[in-house]
């Protein structure tokens, strides 16, 4: 039996809107009954700060959920993305969630990192254990390749347990990240034929129709897991067809990144349509 979906908007923060807009628009979604907002996270692409943006939403909302799509989690110390997002659930009262991922080469290289994906995968699923472990709320010890903590406790815990669900970006046709998400709580997957030019970010190659290669990587997670959690999809609000697909196969949310969904964003209050 497929799940109720849920339907949330995917703002993209500091590009179609500055921070205060960014906020507002997430205020009147709530009010026309939107069931959450996403923001992006990733400096070297122009967006604004995901914390400080979703921190504002949490407090002048009551009701949808928040959340990130994508944190390059490798990117940042693992004890202060878990410190940040507990403190931020507190705000929102337990409606945080983190959606992940290993970033794209350009977030390294504006800071004069290199971009290696192997290391960096290593690193993130390091980090993860990192943050999870600190949200246990006891006394945390860790000794990795990256990182070395010894009986750390945060004073702020999230307000939802066990975690604040971990949700992961993944590149289709990519399997490792797949792999990596099976062992969390879902999946926020993209795939070559959603792009006009059929490529990936890093060059990944098209296999099919926007609806085969969704049914190819969501096949291949269901082989991995039994528990499949949150499949949050973009939308495609004029193709009925893949929306009808969406349900078949059990996406959980559907994210609206359409401009044209968003009207009065530079005079007078937002009216969603």
């Amino acid at each position: 039996m497929s799940k109720k979906i849920k339907y949330g908007l995917w703002l993209q923060n500091g590009i179609d809107f500055n921070v205060q807009e960014t906020v507002e628009c997430a205020v009147v979604a709530e009010k026309a009954g939107w069931d959450g907002v996403f923001v992006s996270d990733a400096p070297s692409w122009g967006y604004s700060d995901p914390w400080t943006v979703l921190a504002a939403i949490a407090a002048g909302t009551k009701r949808i959920r928040i959340g990130t799509w994508i944190t390059p989690i490798p990117i940042d110390l693992p004890w202060r993305i878990a410190h940040t997002l507990a403190s931020l659930d507190q705000i929102a009262n337990g409606r945080l969630i983190l959606g992940t991922g290993l970033g794209t080469p350009s977030e390294y290289e504006m800071f004069s990192r290199k971009y290696n994906s192997k290391e960096l995968g290593r690193k993130y699923d390091e980090s993860l254990e990192i943050i999870t472990g600190l949200w246990t709320g006891e006394p945390f010890s860790f000794s990795g390749e990256f990182h070395t903590i010894k009986d750390a406790k945060l004073s702020v815990q999230p307000v939802q347990q066990p975690r604040i669900p971990i949700v992961m970006g993944c590149w289709w046709p990519n399997k490792k990240p797949f792999q990596r998400a099976a062992k969390w709580d879902g999946i926020m997957p993209n795939w070559p034929a959603l792009l006009k030019s059929g490529n990936g970010p890093q060059g990944e190659e098209r296999t099919g129709s926007l609806e085969g290669e969704l049914r190819d990587l969501l096949d291949y997670y269901s082989s991995l897991t039994s528990d499949p959690g949150e499949i949050i999809l973009p939308d495609q609000p004029n193709n009925s067809s893949y929306r009808e697909l969406c349900k078949e196969v059990g996406a959980t949310w559907l994210l609206s990144t359409n401009i044209k969904d968003i009207k009065g964003i530079q005079k007078g209050p937002l009216k969603l349509v």
